[in-house]
């Protein structure tokens, strides 16, 4: 049977869109928690820019919204050459459906503590996307700043907590915002951040394995 994405979301789960989104040096652009989001004592979170889909909204109108309302620019979204499933109690996997662009993966993920709807299910259909001009205009109270991170942070973050200047000491920068956040924060991830990461670690290990490479040893942190 030829499915769409929809056909994967229950009718009593909230769903949204996040983005892979990358700017022209292929880091990956995630935002920084706002003020009205809550986070332990001096850590933050990051998340893909994204959000609920409303009512009647289509999965792209939805991406193309939530990146004008959260940071004022025009993104290109490109279609993925895999649709990867990750769900939340087993192991990553692809999925077959006729969605164009096509999407890069379906996220099944629980809302964490101190966000509105914590510990309800959300899922998160996440498109791969390019910058299309410099983000502006930043809602603070959702996103006070947003960093460009390489491929490798993103895999590493599920797995530490580094301090702001610690990322972009080994690449990562403040591409907007972010004036009024401590370099010593820490910084962890959720959503599409956390979704993005299984995904290119999953493709790494795989490349390793087919070419018969030992994946190379994680540094400290």
């Amino acid at each position: 049977m030829i499915k769409t994405i929809a056909d994967f979301v229950s009718d009593n789960t909230e769903a949204g869109v996040g983005l892979a989104l990358q700017d022209d040096k292929e880091r990956y652009l995630f935002f920084l928690a706002g003020t009205r989001h809550s986070c332990p004592p001096g850590e933050l979170f990051y998340a893909g820019i994204g959000g609920h889909r409303e009512e009647g909204e289509d999965w792209l109108t939805c991406a193309y919204r939530e990146a004008n309302e959260e940071i004022g620019t025009d993104i290109e979204i490109l279609s993925a050459p895999i649709t990867w499933y990750i769900p939340q109690h087993d192991s990553i996997q692809q999925l077959e459906v006729i969605d164009q662009p096509r999407p890069l993966a379906f996220y099944e993920m629980i809302h964490p503590p101190g966000t509105p709807r914590a510990d309800k299910p959300y899922c998160i259909v996440i498109f791969k996307a390019r910058l299309c001009g410099l983000p502006k205009d930043l809602p603070q109270d959702e996103l006070q700043g947003v960093i460009a991170l390489t491929a490798e942070q993103v895999i590493r973050g599920p797995e530490r907590k580094p301090a702001l200047a610690q990322l972009i000491d080994e690449g990562a920068s403040l591409v907007a915002g972010g004036e009024t956040v401590n370099g010593h924060v820490r910084l962890y991830p959720i959503g599409t951040a956390m979704a993005l990461a299984h995904v290119l670690r999953y493709a790494t290990d795989s490349i390793h394995k087919v070419c018969g490479m030992e994946k190379p040893p994680a540094t400290n942190a």
